[in-house]
């Protein structure tokens, strides 16, 4: 391992919902054929998702789950990327921490003592949603703000739904920042540009809450049936609740109730994302919703049903678990 240096390594960080997974799927999708990716994914619950939308024959995928990476603990991380050094030996990693995630210790971490010389950390990059940009739960949020203070690369996701007005606020936001951002750009549909992988990374990005963040995380599982076929895992940190589950892929969901059901988690007013895969009557379901996105797709076949609910309040996990039943094939 000591033999491989020099990595370029990339961290893709923003808040929830701003489309981290779709910009990295296309990242995926124009990687240079003769060169070998992993991608390190850390979710905030304990149910892997996005994992399993990255899932690729072509690119070492490696999930991390519970909480941030800088939390969870040196050790998750260390393991997860020496794996990949050793076995993989990369010619690129990124790594997606939880749009719940503090970046800072993991720029600390990844670029020094061992990792000093095997990784090239290079331009932090931060996806946000210009429309947040007027709502104090995220402009005062101290993870978002240092999300974005500590980028080397700013943009602005999801421009084709951007008011002007919208634009002329991410303007404004990025003419705040000293020293300047590298790289500023508004993009649809996560479409980052590889050759912004490459850019350096500046060393002197402050964090302004670095100190007084801090992250607590814990979780409990709740089994339905008392049998794995059906798993339910609640999960807090950072002041934000997670209920996820992991269902055998025995169990369909009836299709056309879907939406109604998404609406109705919604109408649950501190909810802010619900994302994750289904096994339907009519066939396999990816869906994405946050507050200003709803997104169904069908997918491919997966091993099972994956879903988690995020919010920035109480969750009621066990009336969300059996409005979840009610929707099965009967």
């Amino acid at each position: 391992m000591n033999s491989y240096s020099n990595i370029p390594t990339n961290i893709i960080c923003g808040f929830l919902g701003v489309g981290k997974t779709t910009a990295i799927q296309h990242l995926l999708k124009c990687k240079p054929d003769n060169e070998r990716w992993a991608v390190i994914v850390n979710e905030f619950g304990q149910i892997g998702i996005d994992g399993a939308l990255l899932r690729s024959d072509s690119v070492e995928i490696k999930e991390i789950a519970g909480g941030c990476l800088c939390c969870v603990g040196s050790q998750s991380l260390s393991v997860g990327l020496n794996q990949i050094i050793r076995n993989i030996k990369p010619h690129r990693i990124l790594i997606e921490p939880t749009g719940l995630g503090h970046p800072a210790k993991l720029i600390d971490a990844l670029t020094a003592g061992f990792y000093k010389t095997v990784l090239d950390v290079k331009a932090i990059i931060n996806l946000l949603d210009a429309r947040q940009l007027t709502d104090k739960r995220y402009t005062e949020n101290e993870i978002f703000i240092d999300q974005s203070g500590l980028a080397d690369v700013l943009i602005a996701n999801k421009l084709d739904v951007y008011s002007d007005t919208d634009k002329q606020n991410f303007y404004a936001y990025v003419m705040s920042f000293q020293p300047p951002k590298t790289k500023v750009a508004m993009v649809d549909q996560g479409q980052l540009q590889l050759a912004w992988l490459n850019l350096n990374r500046l060393d002197n990005r402050q964090a302004e809450f670095t100190q007084s963040h801090q992250h607590h995380h814990h979780q409990q599982q709740h089994k339905a049936n008392n049998s794995q076929n059906w798993l339910m895992v609640e999960g807090r940190g950072s002041g934000y609740m997670s209920t996820g589950w992991r269902i055998n892929k025995q169990f369909q969901f009836i299709k056309s109730n879907i939406p109604d059901w998404l609406k109705s988690v919604f109408e649950e007013s501190s909810v802010e994302r619900v994302k994750g895969l289904m096994h339907t009557d009519k066939g396999w379901l990816s869906i994405n919703h946050s507050r200003h996105e709803q997104q169904i797709l069908n997918t491919e076949a997966h091993d099972a049903s994956i879903l988690e609910v995020i919010s920035s309040g109480h969750l009621n996990s066990n009336l969300l678990n059996e409005q979840l039943k009610a929707q099965l094939v009967k």
